[in-house]
């Protein structure tokens, strides 16, 4: 079978690629930018094209089976915050209809845990709905406007799976997509001043490559219409820092920063952004709100209808830590 990949240069669409090729597949891959071969494997058919191009992605979907469109604009903060939508809306709008509306394709979307919303403490699945209940960021909006967009379609009768990956971390390229693995290096460099109070909510972590496993295994024995949880452990940000901290011996930062004073770096961040071409911020005021929430995820569902399986946290931080070029030490 030949499949399409959107988002074949990023961070989790390059997981995805893999995956496929370890699975036997024909990939073609979708790509804004020229081929790069140390991203994209020399047995990938490669089309350079924008899914805000109708026309390109025609000529990507063609002689394709299905299609995993993980290509999507994942970052905390836009100088043109409209582009989100753009991207993440209209472009898998655009999608939808070049691979559907003639021809018939089935669609692995990759959605994001931001489009169920923050949970309570216990574990919530693919039904949750509760992104009224707190300030979302740009990315976490236009997510939750192209995930009923999907539904949409799926009314219609199209043969669509949905992925929910929850916070994904992992060895890969370093992107705003990959922003836990940006955290680690960043832990281990010792650039970390401290932790946003109360440190004590608990989040889903899922590793990078248990996600691409995922997409596939979706695309295999997903059942048309629904959504799927790619999720790992959960842990607290104190514990996924203690942790670490047990595995490289570098001390944690002790610090804790009050979410106000923590929204004051915001604002100043924002501002100096918006006076610059070049200075992305290192954390804007809606990122400062997701400290402020529990957001845990079950992948029950996945586990027993898809056959997924889950990376163990502390497995999964040596195999990044490795990647990054840290010795773990050898008595964790």
């Amino acid at each position: 079978m030949k499949i399409l990949i959107t988002g074949a240069t990023g961070y989790l669409g390059a997981a995805i690629v893999c995956e496929a090729l370890d699975r036997g597949y024909a990939v073609k891959a979708l790509g804004r930018i020229p081929r790069d071969q140390t991203t994209i494997p020399a047995s990938v058919e490669y089309v350079q094209g924008d899914i805000l191009d109708v026309s390109s992605l025609k000529k990507a979907v063609s002689g394709c089976e299905a299609v995993i469109h993980s290509a999507g604009l994942v970052s905390i903060w836009e100088k043109d915050p409209t582009r989100f939508h753009q991207i993440n809306v209209v472009g898998t709008e655009n999608l939808l209809r070049a691979a559907c509306d003639q021809n018939h394709l089935r669609i692995v979307y990759t959605s994001s845990f931001f489009a169920l919303g923050p949970t309570q403490e216990r574990p919530v699945n693919e039904s949750w709905n509760n992104t009224h209940l707190y300030k979302a960021t740009e990315y976490a909006t236009s997510k939750t406007i192209a995930l009923k967009h999907v539904k949409e379609r799926l009314l219609q009768g199209d043969d669509i799976v949905i992925a929910y990956p929850c916070l994904i971390y992992g060895p890969g390229k370093a992107t705003q997509g990959n922003h836990i693995t940006k955290m680690i290096d960043d832990f281990v460099h010792r650039r970390l001043p401290g932790v946003p109070k109360p440190g004590t909510y608990r989040w889903t972590y899922s590793y990078v490559d248990d996600v691409a496993r995922g997409h596939l295994l979706a695309l295999e024995k997903g059942k048309k219409g629904e959504g799927y949880i790619f999720g790992g452990e959960d842990a607290s940000l104190l514990e996924f820092l203690e942790l670490l901290e047990q595995l490289t011996g570098v001390k944690r930062p002790r610090r804790r920063i009050p979410l106000s004073l923590l929204k004051g770096v915001a604002w100043f961040e924002e501002l100096r952004a918006n006076l610059s071409n070049t200075h992305l911020p290192k954390i804007t005021k809606d990122v400062v709100e997701v400290y402020n929430h529990h957001w845990r995820y079950s992948s029950n569902k996945a586990i027993v209808e898809l056959g997924y399986t889950r990376t163990p946290l502390k497995m999964g931080l040596i195999k990044t830590l490795e990647s990054l070029g840290f010795t773990v030490k050898e008595d964790w």
